[in-house]
């Protein structure tokens, strides 16, 4: 038996029906009020017979912080997927990201311990990997590095890491895969997909850096392999490919029949961007850009992502196929 949190969101229905594939039983957890039916669009998606796939799913009710629910849904597991994670550059979450991501995962570890899991893969974020954006190229060996310009995300994620680490010191069998940003069909509004919408509405313009994208379809194919032939302890890059926003908007929007971006947004326009957003949304409302993200946006990311590749023996799909698979999901409605 293989459990998934945070089932309902990209890399989490991915693993799904990577291990739907692989003939695994699969337990999935669900937060009370969550619909379940984005990963049989997902399923559907993919395969002519994904409604049957998604009946083999066995969905429990609970989140992380029932703790009680959380040992009942790890009972009889073998290996445990911890992909739930609140992803967010907006500062009012900040407290949320906490205790979701950094408090939720020590809630996991702690009943993988209880039910003796035989392993765990828990899924970060390259925004946890230290010299990504400093010049230099990020790997696993780099630590993460906080300063006054980390995202409340980056800490979130960073913490997460350490009390995976602390499983471990515990007897705990874990590895960790380090995704950049991941592109995969998924609920309307969340992650990727709110990039994704507002560029397939059209847009003239296109921040001036780069960064680097990854096909969920191969994050799961990783995460699925890496629970059995990672080392214990380790962090994995998993890195599609880097690529300019200017190119990966390109790809966006062309993919909705919409013309390229033509116009760079220098940095100071990005500065004046987020402070009318915190104006505009001061009573209510998402901001469109936030400090964090205007300032990041400029700059180049750069990762090394050869360590997982070498190990497993695969090539990563490219960043044109993630937005070309996407496409065609949201073309079917």
């Amino acid at each position: 038996m293989d459990l998934v949190t945070g089932g309902t969101g990209i890399v989490g229905a991915h693993v799904l029906d990577a291990l739907l594939a692989q003939g695994r039983s699969v337990r999935a957890l669900l937060r009370k009020g969550s619909d379940p039916s984005i990963v049989q669009r997902i399923l559907k998606h993919y395969h002519t017979d994904g409604a049957e796939r998604f009946q083999r799913i066995q969905w429990v009710e609970g989140d992380l912080f029932e703790v009680d629910a959380l040992r009942d849904a790890m009972h009889g597991v073998e290996h445990l997927y911890h992909c739930a994670a609140l992803v967010s550059f907006d500062p009012r979450d900040r407290p949320a990201m906490m205790s979701v991501n950094a408090e939720g995962t020590a809630n996991v570890v702690d009943a993988a311990l209880e039910t003796g899991v035989r392993r765990m893969c828990h899924v970060s974020s390259t925004a946890t990997i230290g010299g990504g954006m400093d010049g230099s190229t990020g790997d696993e060996t780099k630590p993460f590095v906080q300063n006054g310009s980390s995202s409340a995300y980056a800490i979130s994620k960073a913490k997460a890491e350490l009390e995976v680490y602390r499983g471990i010191a515990e007897g705990l069998d874990a590895v960790m895969v380090n995704p950049c940003v991941v592109l995969g069909p998924g609920i309307a509004g969340r992650s990727s997909m709110t990039m994704v919408e507002r560029v397939r509405k059209g847009s003239r313009f296109f921040p001036g850096g780069s960064n680097a994208v990854v096909d969920a379809r191969d994050v799961a194919t990783a995460m699925t392999r890496l629970i059995t032939e990672g080392a214990s302890g380790e962090r994995y890059l998993l890195i599609g490919e880097g690529i300019s926003y200017r190119k990966l908007f390109t790809l966006i929007a062309q993919s909705a029949g919409k013309p390229a971006p033509a116009m760079p947004l220098p940095a100071w326009a990005l500065e004046l961007g987020w402070r009318v957003e915190v104006m505009r949304t001061v009573f209510g409302g998402r901001p469109l850009i936030t400090r964090n993200t205007a300032r990041t946006a400029s700059r180049i990311r750069l990762y090394d992502g050869s360590k997982a590749e070498r190990l497993l023996g695969i090539k990563f799909r490219s960043a044109e196929e993630a937005v070309t698979n996407v496409a065609v999901f949201l073309g079917r409605g």
